[in-house]
C-alpha cells in the first residue's frame, strides 16, 4: 500500500519487519564504522588557503580525502545517466558544475524528491536537479537525483535502496569524486527515505547507510515514516540514542506544511538524544507550506560543505 509518506510499504499485519519482506535487511542504528570530521575552513570559503593548497605543485593535497578518480563522464552543466539494477534499467540526472575536472576530487549530493503522484517521478527528479543546480555551480558540486520507481510517483526500498548505491558507484566512476563528502538530501517523501538511509548500517547489503554520508538534510521529511515512533517501529527515545554517529542533519520545513509539529519533535528527539543544535544539527523554519523552498538550499549547502565522513 502507498500511505501519505510517498514510500511503498508491505502491510504491517503481514509482515512486521517489513523492510526484511522487500528483500532489505532491517537493520540497526548507526555502528561503528564512520566518524564525523570536519575540514579546514579554506576549503568552504573561509580564510585563505595555506600554500600548496591550489593542488598544483607537490604537497597541494593539505586535507584527508577519497578520491574516486572517475573519469569518462561529459560535463559540465545538466547530464543523464543510467545504471542496471537487478537487471532492470535506471535512469538518474546529474548536474556537473562549471570548471569541472578541478584541481582535487569533489563532493557529491544524493538529491531525493518527492511522491508527486502517477507519472511525476522522472520530472521531479529533473527539477529537484535543476533546484541544486545554482547552489552546486557555487559550491563546486555535484548534484544527483535518482528517479523513484514507484507506481505513485514514489520510492520502494527493496528497489530503490539498491538503486541508490548503484548510482553513487555510477557516477564515481565517470568523475572524481571525494567519497570522504557524498551528502544526502530529500523532500517529502524522499526525506523520510533520507532519514532511513542514513541513521542505519545495512553492512550486508548494497545500499547507502550511515557509513555512506557526511551529513544529510531533510525537507519535509519526518522520522515515524520509515524511522521510530511511527507504527510497528520503536520509540525515537529508544532507537536514536544507539545511533552511535550524530551524523550532522539539517531540518527545514515551512510554516504552513503539515509536517510542522512533527519535523518539530524530530527536531527534539534528536537534541535529547545527543545531536547538537548549531553543530550536528541544522533546523530552521521558512515562510510557505509544503515546497522545496529553494532560497533554502545555499544555507543548507554551507551547513553541508565543512563536513566529511571518516572512517575508523
Amino acid at each position: 500500500m502507498l500511505g501519505e509518506s510517498g514510500v511503498m510499504r508491505t502491510p504491517m499485519l503481514s509482515c512486521p519487519g517489513w523492510l526484511v519482506c522487500t528483500g532489505l535487511l532491517l537493520a540497526t542504528g548507526a555502528g561503528q564504522g564512520a566518524s564525523n570530521a570536519r575540514l579546514p575552513g579554506w576549503v568552504c570559503g573561509n580564510g585563505a588557503p595555506p600554500l600548496f593548497a591550489d593542488g598544483f605543485e607537490a604537497g597541494g593535497q593539505s586535507y584527508y580525502s577519497e578520491p574516486s578518480n572517475g573519469s569518462g563522464g561529459a560535463f559540465p552543466g545538466a547530464q543523464t545517466g543510467s545504471v542496471v539494477v537487478n537487471g532492470q534499467p535506471r535512469s538518474y540526472y546529474l548536474q556537473v558544475p562549471n570548471g569541472y575536472p578541478f584541481a582535487g576530487p569533489v563532493p557529491l549530493l544524493l538529491a531525493l524528491h518527492g511522491a508527486g503522484g502517477p507519472g511525476t517521478a522522472p520530472t521531479a527528479a529533473a527539477n529537484l536537479r535543476d533546484d541544486w543546480a545554482a547552489t552546486a555551480q557555487t559550491g563546486k558540486f555535484i548534484v544527483v537525483a535518482p528517479i523513484a520507481s514507484g507506481s505513485q510517483g514514489g520510492w520502494l526500498p527493496y528497489a530503490d535502496y539498491p538503486m541508490f548505491q548503484a548510482v553513487l558507484d555510477d557516477v564515481a566512476a565517470h568523475y572524481n569524486i571525494d567519497r570522504s563528502r557524498i551528502h544526502g538530501w530529500g523532500y517529502s517523501a524522499g526525506g523520510h527515505v533520507m532519514h532511513d538511509l542514513a541513521l542505519r548500517t545495512r553492512p550486508l547489503d548494497p545500499v547507502p547507510d550511515s557509513d555512506t554520508f557526511a551529513a544529510y538534510g531533510i525537507s519535509a521529511g519526518v522520522l515515524p515514516a520509515l524511522v521510530c515512533d511511527g507504527s510497528g517501529q520503536p520509540s525515537c527515545a529508544s532507537f536514536l540514542p544507539q545511533v552511535a554517529r550524530k551524523i550532522p542533519v539539517s531540518l527545514r520545513v515551512g510554516t504552513n506544511d503539515p509536517y510542522l509539529a512533527q519535523v518539530q519533535a524530530d527536531r527534539n528527539a534528536l537534541l535529547a538524544a545527543g545531536w547538537v543544535s548549531g553543530s550536528t544539527l541544522d533546523y530552521f523554519v521558512f515562510d510557505g507550506g509544503h515546497i522545496v523552498d529553494t532560497f533554502q538550499l545555499p544555507s543548507v549547502w554551507q551547513f553541508f560543505c565543512p563536513f566529511q565522513r571518516l572512517p575508523d
